[in-house]
């Protein structure tokens, strides 16, 4: 009763044995042909999904960098606006300041500030610090100098914190520069 159709077709005599065979490998040569072409198939696949990956981590070094990035511009604003707000909480300036102090800024051109006689001499013994922020000069107390030097101590033009050591061979040693002397 489970006689395939091919053993039906022998028994009545349809086929020959011969046509069975060479049916046999006709459908075998078939199945080679449809494993290799999937096997070909299957490498393109793979050869595809390879490019992929590769383009894909690619894209996301591409977006870690990028990331990498924006989050140093992100802190690099904080940083700007926490320094903003330290130097305008504690700024001295006296808008009735008289007294015209000047100081060597970073691009080497002489700046001006004005100044009380009290915050000139408070400068000069490094009490008092000259910072420039947002194309402006303010005056900070030396503490807050000191942490704004930590930070971002290019922002701080005139802070007079340490004393100047005179070199051995210096033939002016002997000589003092006033500390009022003005130019």
């Amino acid at each position: 009763m489970n006689n395939s159709l091919r053993d039906q077709m022998l028994k009545s005599g349809l086929i020959s044995k011969k046509q069975v065979k060479k049916l046999e490998q006709q459908t075998k040569l078939r199945l080679r042909k449809q494993q290799k072409k999937s096997k070909k198939d299957r490498g393109a696949i793979d050869e595809k999904s390879i490019a992929y990956q590769a383009a894909r981590k690619a894209e996301i070094a591409k977006t870690k960098k990028l990331n990498i990035i924006k989050e140093e511009q992100r802190l690099q604003k904080e940083l700007q606006a926490q320094t903003f707000d330290i130097i305008q909480r504690h700024k001295v300036n006296d808008p009735d300041a008289d007294i015209a102090y000047n100081f060597i800024d970073s691009n080497k051109l002489v700046k001006q500030i004005f100044v009380t006689n009290i915050q000139k001499q408070q400068l000069i013994n490094g009490d008092l610090a000259i910072v420039h922020s947002n194309d402006n000069y303010y005056l900070i107390p030396a503490p807050i100098a000191e942490k704004l030097l930590e930070r971002v101590p290019e922002i701080i033009v005139c802070y007079n914190n340490t004393e100047v050591k005179p070199e051995e061979d210096d033939p002016y040693a002997d000589y003092q520069v006033p500390d009022d002397l003005m130019w």
